[in-house]
């Protein structure tokens, strides 16, 4: 009868395959961890898109009134969630990475071309955010859209600023304001609070 040889691992061998195993998970990790944020950036630039979207939309129809002062730029607050923003969508919409703090759809209007320019800038609830960016100047991979937001970022991003040569700013109200009047009607440009850029 053959004996059956019991001998099992040394203590060598299994500390190399612990640290084989913890070499492989030092590369893995930090790979898959930028995988899943790179592609919760470009969930969000599709999010982006979708409210640029809705915006040109709204403001072609006239939704807001007439947005033809090429002196003022109109800022659209957009969110996932209808009592926050002027400009929800439905289906999508969402931030992959938290809740939308303060974001907004702004459109300038060129008097010149007889065209409107759209641009974008938000933060988040989980520190991501966008300094205000034209519209055809966001990168679809999402590289604009940084984390944590540097406060210098912070800052540009929401503060009402001067956009292409507009002077004064218009910030359409999503929530009535307690000086509102009955006759308030959400969203609308008259309605808005005019802010003096900062530069």
């Amino acid at each position: 009868m053959k004996k059956l040889n019991k001998k099992g691992f040394t203590l060598i061998e299994l500390l190399a395959v612990i640290v084989i195993l913890g070499l492989l998970m030092a590369i893995a990790i930090p790979s898959v961890t930028r995988y899943i944020t790179q592609s919760r950036k470009k969930t969000m630039v599709d999010s982006i898109q979708s409210f640029i979207s809705a915006a040109t939309t709204a403001v072609n129809e006239m939704s807001y009134g007439s947005l033809s002062d090429s002196t003022k730029s109109y800022w659209i607050p957009v969110s996932n969630k209808e009592e926050d923003s002027c400009i929800y969508l439905e289906k999508g919409g969402t931030d992959p990475f938290g809740e939308w703090a303060e974001a907004y759809v702004v459109v300038n209007y060129d008097a010149t071309n007889f065209s409107y320019n759209y641009y974008f800038t938000f933060n988040d609830t989980a520190g991501y955010g966008m300094k205000l960016t034209k519209t055809d100047a966001i990168l679809t991979n999402g590289n604009d859209i940084v984390n944590p937001i540097p406060d210098v970022a912070k800052k540009d991003a929401i503060q009402k600023q001067k956009v292409g040569t507009a002077t004064k700013n218009v910030v359409l109200q999503a929530k009535k304001p307690a000086s509102a009047s009955a006759t308030w009607t959400k969203c609308n440009v008259s309605s808005g609070t005019e802010v003096t850029p900062t530069t």
